[in-house]
């Protein structure tokens, strides 16, 4: 028993002794992983010493858009998380890191920045020029289908974020940014739709340019199916006709697959969960309906599936940091 007991004492010891051992290496880990922070659209604005705009400085949740020339940078982009998307064209050298992985960029190349991922730029030489557009989610309003964001590295971590270009490719780039900076000094009523077109068509021509899709398999047929299942719940035309698809079980139950296998294949396509992806079209599908149409939120609520306003309303503030009320007031009076 003696014999028992000191070994369970030396082995207290040992575990004590590696512990504290680890335990400034978890604490160094855990600290940087705390210091990577998320740059908002303001916080951008200051750190590249432009003037802010002004739909910015005097309301939240405002659909904001601008597109710019590359004609002067820092050496180095602090390494953090954005609050909104970025495309960005790079003419000169350098180096791109998302996620903790580089990649070279040798003369030409365009980064799509998803805000969920970490990412900074090191300019290698010092010809730098090209151009980037910068925008948020609410400034999309449902104007990029959920399927072309699975395969867009500007909404899916999980694909590589930077396209190497020839001269030719980024001259096609360099006239969509052109056509989007004349659209943005205009006064054209309807500019904004022509600029979500042309995004779309960056976002499309991106997607091209990735290289041939890997022949398909029983997965990708799945996620396919998913999104096909997914986008015909929307757009939503009436409040006699609410959505019927709300979880991931209903969707499973449609694809004939359990919901476990559904979860599993989103996850690893899109690093989003089923639940994530439908909770974001139900949010992109009532700021569609809450700028475009004169229903009240009631209305909006039972149309998306909800069974009360009031749970609208705090899911809707959930997720956008507003309330339905206050989203279609700043909306408009920007529109």
């Amino acid at each position: 028993m003696e014999s028992e007991y000191f070994v369970n004492i030396g082995s207290f010891i040992l575990v004590g002794w590696l512990y504290s051992l680890f335990l400034p290496i978890f604490d160094l880990y855990n600290s940087k992983a705390m210091q990577i922070g998320t740059e908002t659209l303001l916080e951008f604005y200051q750190r590249t010493n432009q003037q802010m705009p002004a739909d910015l400085l005097s309301k939240t949740n405002v659909s904001h858009f601008n597109v710019k020339e590359r004609t002067c940078l820092n050496k180095l982009t602090p390494y953090n998380r954005r609050d909104y998307y970025k495309i960005c064209l790079i003419i000169g050298q350098g180096v791109h890191t998302a996620a903790g992985k580089e990649t070279l960029i040798e003369n030409r190349g365009i980064i799509f920045s998803n805000p969920s991922v970490p990412l900074s730029y090191h300019a290698t030489s010092a010809s730098q020029s090209g151009f980037y557009c910068l925008f948020n989610d609410t400034f999309l309003l449902n104007s990029i289908r959920q399927d072309i964001r699975y395969r867009s590295a500007l909404f899916n971590p999980a694909v590589p974020a930077v396209i190497p270009l020839s001269v030719e490719q980024s001259e096609r780039f360099i006239n969509l940014y052109r056509e989007m900076e004349a659209l943005l000094a205009s006064q054209y009523f309807y500019r904004y739709d022509m600029i979500r077109n042309l995004l779309q068509i960056m976002i499309l021509e991106g997607i091209h340019l990735q290289g041939p899709v890997q022949q398909e398999n029983a997965n990708d047929r799945l996620i396919t199916r998913f999104f096909s299942v997914l986008n015909q719940q929307f757009p939503v035309d009436s409040p006699e006709n609410p959505l019927r698809l709300l979880t991931p079980a209903a969707y499973a139950d449609q694809l004939h697959i359990h919901v476990n296998y559904l979860n599993n294949v989103m996850k690893k396509a899109t690093g989003k969960t089923t639940r994530e992806i439908i909770h974001e079209r139900i949010v992109e599908e009532a700021k569609t309906l809450l700028l475009n149409t004169d229903w009240d939120a009631a209305q909006i609520a039972y149309t998306l599936g909800f069974e009360y306003p009031s749970h609208f309303n705090k899911y809707f503030k959930q997720n956008t940091g507003t309330t339905p009320l206050l989203f279609r007031s700043h909306l408009k009076q920007v529109n």
